[in-house]
């Protein structure tokens, strides 16, 4: 507890103020798996979180914030949070990294401990692998379409994704 003073007497007072109590063993677990060894060198310099494309467009995504909970054990957080299924495994954060931080993979261990864990079943990790699996796909058909299209000309992206779409899917 925190001791204080509170009060125009100046009257001694505590304060109890409750702390977060995190799981000392939930880093180590992390860095068993693949990238783990690498979580120790992070220094929240956040260059992962700059340089991430969901970061980008969801400002509460964030690598470095991730590794943060991990260091201080904060399991429900982390494996109950969707943030973790955010992460498009694009290795951008791992290859910006100063300190060669493997994100993507230390991220792919969490995903599999939230499983193993019951904070996501495995028929919707399964359904959410499939859906990355579709958007990539759609991404890249997007793209290739837009690379195609005369720049002064180009439709809305609207339009890409729905032409895409009936290319992908009849």
């Amino acid at each position: 507890y925190v001791s204080g003073f509170m009060g125009a007497t100046m009257e001694h007072t505590s304060t109890e103020i409750p702390l977060l109590r995190g799981d000392a063993g939930f880093a180590q677990e992390v860095t068993e798996g693949p990238g783990g060894d690498t979580l120790p060198l992070c220094y929240q310099c956040g260059t992962c979180t700059g340089c991430c494309p969901v970061g980008a467009v969801d400002d509460a995504f964030s690598p470095a914030l991730i590794i943060q909970w991990i260091r201080l054990g904060l399991r429900e957080r982390v494996l109950g949070s969707p943030k973790i299924w955010l992460c498009l495994q694009c290795h951008r954060c791992s290859f910006s990294c100063p300190q060669g931080v493997r994100f993507a993979d230390i991220n792919g261990t969490l995903r599999h401990m939230a499983v193993r864990e019951g904070f996501v079943d495995a028929a919707t990790a399964e359904k959410l692998a499939a859906v990355e699996k579709d958007l990539a796909a759609l991404r890249c058909a997007v793209l290739e379409r837009a690379m195609g299209k005369d720049l002064n000309t180009t439709p809305s992206t609207d339009e890409l994704v729905r032409e895409a779409l009936r290319d992908l899917h009849g």
